[in-house]
């Protein structure tokens, strides 16, 4: 299904050699990615992220959306960056860095730990995870709730065990 997206003459180039190179890693492509209930086209996908510099650069500058129309994808797929990123670092990112060598996967996971951090001050108030250490633990301790009498769980014969009673091993 690939092959048949366009007549592109590289597309069948590119896919053949692809697919070899995932074969010889020992991470062969048995199925085609689906995204938003179509093929999602490694070819265009693969051209367009190395045209903006390859995925590193692709995260650094929020450039998904670019990706997404140019891969006719609707934009309302409020996924599209994350899942994009995730296909193409399994299927497409190491043969970006064996052929074109645009980063390494240091730096790629330092673009998603940046992107995650930035991600989470825009996207929440700063106070919705503030921690306090010295306002929780009164809550656990409190003296109104009954806590239960340790030592007076019952053994397997039937008999109870007094706190500081010795377990015979037999």
């Amino acid at each position: 299904q690939l092959y048949e997206l366009d007549g592109d003459p590289r597309r069948k180039e590119f896919l053949d050699d692809l697919f070899s190179f995932m074969q010889k890693r020992g991470t062969p492509v048995n199925r085609i990615p689906i995204m938003a209930k179509q093929v999602l086209d490694l070819y265009m996908l693969y051209t367009l992220v190395t045209e903006k510099g390859g995925l590193v650069e692709v995260i650094n500058k929020k450039l998904w959306r670019e990706i997404t129309k140019g891969l006719n994808l609707p934009t309302s797929i409020t996924s599209a960056a994350f899942t994009l990123r995730t296909q193409y670092m399994k299927y497409l990112y190491p043969y970006e860095c064996e052929k074109r060598g645009l980063s390494n996967p240091n730096e790629l996971q330092a673009a998603i730990d940046s992107n995650r951090r930035e991600g989470r001050r825009q996207g929440f108030g700063s106070s919705l995870f503030t921690y306090s250490p010295s306002g929780t633990h009164g809550l656990l301790s409190s003296p109104k709730l009954p806590v239960p009498a340790l030592g007076l769980a019952s053994s397997t014969n039937g008999g109870s065990i007094a706190p500081g009673q010795k377990i015979k091993k037999g």
